[in-house]
């Protein structure tokens, strides 16, 4: 063979070697994004999911939030029985006030169900939404309104146990259902106690509705994301 026939060989197998390997290449690249794309349709399916638990968990709040309204609408009831009735201490009808001390127990309050919105945050899920405004809204719900109605709440509970496990005790003889002082001063601090009870209650009925409003607001958006 000569040294031409040779060389035109070398240039054939440097050629096919070369389509080969480019070929490997484009083969693993190709499979590297298709992977890529993969994966990421998959935890795109899953933030999405993720997102609907998250819309469960808003319905739960809705659900709780009409049965914390309807316990806090019962203390309210009590409360200013109660105010109306210890403005004039010698005038208060024992038996009916001895059912109503006897049932002033603290009504329920929001507790943070925020497990499916946690899980979102700490898992970075809440990039592969791509809805920022929608993400914003709930974050907002649920870092901002829940966490206030939370810490007030623990200062509403705090002055209504104040009340019901403290002073209640030390005026009423739920034995004789009777009051246990006569003090007009001890008398008119408790009802200025249960004026401070109502008063947050009032402050606890206004933001369970406007919470529940926007729990209501964001699982009509969710469900319209998601579909």
């Amino acid at each position: 063979m000569s040294q031409t026939q040779n060389g035109q060989r070398l240039r054939q197998l440097t050629v096919r070697f070369g389509g080969e390997a480019l070929l490997i290449v484009v083969s693993v690249f190709v499979a590297i994004l298709l992977e890529s794309q993969w994966q990421d349709h998959r935890e795109a399916k899953e933030a999405r999911e993720s997102l609907a638990q998250v819309r469960l968990s808003l319905q739960e709040d809705k659900r709780f939030f009409d049965q914390v309204e309807a316990e806090q609408n019962r203390a309210a009831e009590q409360s200013r029985r109660l105010i109306q009735w210890f403005a004039s201490p010698e005038t208060i009808p024992t038996e009916e006030a001895h059912e109503v001390l006897e049932t002033f127990t603290m009504p329920i309050s929001i507790w943070p169900r925020r497990a499916a919105w946690n899980t979102m945050v700490n898992s970075g899920q809440l990039r592969l939404l791509n809805a920022p405004q929608l993400v914003t809204r709930i974050g907002d719900y649920y870092e901002h309104h829940l966490r206030r109605m939370e810490y007030n709440g623990q200062q509403y509970d705090a002055a209504f146990t104040a009340v019901a496990e403290g002073s209640l005790r030390e005026i009423w003889n739920f034995e004789k259902r009777e009051l246990l002082i006569t003090d007009p001063v001890r008398l008119t601090q408790f009802r200025n106690q249960l004026l401070n009870v109502d008063d947050w209650i009032v402050y606890y009925l206004e933001a369970a509705e406007r919470n529940r409003s926007l729990a209501e607001s964001l699982i009509e958006e969710i469900g319209t994301f998601l579909e």
